[in-house]
């Protein structure tokens, strides 16, 4: 494998699980990079990236926010929250002796890459956030939301990739293989045989009580400001609108920025304008 799986404890001892990505033999060490997922992903999403990545001298650290993946599920759901994830990304970088990292976020992820800038931006080299910006609509998000609530076991692979192609057909897959391969890092085939969701539901509830309205972040994205930072916007995406976009790149002239065609929320990071946009950011460091 190109990668170890390791865990570590949580500030509260939840045991968290990451992959590592270590360079290649031989190859000059670079900047490490931390990749964390959306909301309800996990860091499967970022293989192919990070492989790329590792291989031209970075260090890539991949984790399971708790209550994903192959970490453990919170038995108090209200730390599904932000200051949590921040919590739980600085235990990680400090049981790993990093002190310093360029961070790709998508989507939670990249709310989250802001909100470390605000809380321990010392440890901010650089950043990329993928299709999230410094507004997030309500209106964009509440599919997402919705499909939270909606817990269904699929009796086959088959049937749950056909379900996640019908649900969200702009995802960043076009062949079968390819939906496949999404499937595979969104479900998890359980004890009973069935495909189940790969995350805890339950991660819904502080996201309901939240304020009602779109989501200002924007003295988040500010906290970058000093930070070298890209963009990556799915031209179909709703949740990085055109005008969102355009008003943060108006805001920072030296925003580092490419919209990705025939994608939705959000770009897988395989896309070439999606790797020139990380290739550039960490160009700047």
């Amino acid at each position: 494998m190109a990668f170890a799986e390791r865990t570590y404890s949580a500030g509260d001892g939840l045991g968290l699980y990451y992959r590592d990505y270590a360079p290649e033999p031989g190859v000059p060490g670079k900047i490490p990079v931390l990749c964390l997922p959306g909301l309800t992903r996990n860091s499967k999403d970022f293989h192919v990236p990070a492989e790329r990545l590792q291989k031209i001298g970075h260090r890539v650290i991949c984790p399971d926010y708790r209550g994903r993946g192959r970490s453990a599920y919170d038995p108090n759901p209200d730390n599904y929250r932000m200051e949590t994830y921040v919590s739980d990304v600085r235990h990680l970088l400090c049981a790993l002796n990093l002190h310093r990292v360029a961070v790709i976020g998508t989507s939670m992820g990249g709310i989250l890459a802001m909100a470390m800038a605000a809380a321990i931006p010392t440890y901010l080299a650089g950043v990329v956030l993928n299709d999230i910006g410094w507004i997030v609509p309500a209106k964009g998000v509440e599919p997402i939301i919705q499909s939270l609530k909606y817990e269904k076991v699929f009796a086959s692979w088959v049937e749950a990739r056909d379900a996640l192609r019908r649900g969200f057909p702009d995802l960043p897959a076009d062949t079968d293989d390819e939906w496949m391969e999404l499937t595979q890092a969104t479900f998890i085939e359980g004890q009973d045989g069935g495909i189940h969701r790969d995350w805890d539901g339950r991660i819904v509830i502080p996201i309901e009580k939240l304020p009602p309205g779109d989501t200002d972040l924007r003295i988040y994205f500010r906290a970058l400001a000093n930070i070298p930072t890209g963009v990556v916007r799915g031209a179909k995406s709703h949740i990085l609108t055109p005008a969102i976009l355009s008003d943060m790149a108006a805001a920072r002239e030296d925003l580092i920025h490419a919209t990705v065609t025939g994608v939705g929320h959000p770009p897988n990071l395989k896309e070439q304008l999606a790797k020139e946009v990380i290739d550039a950011v960490l160009a700047r460091i």
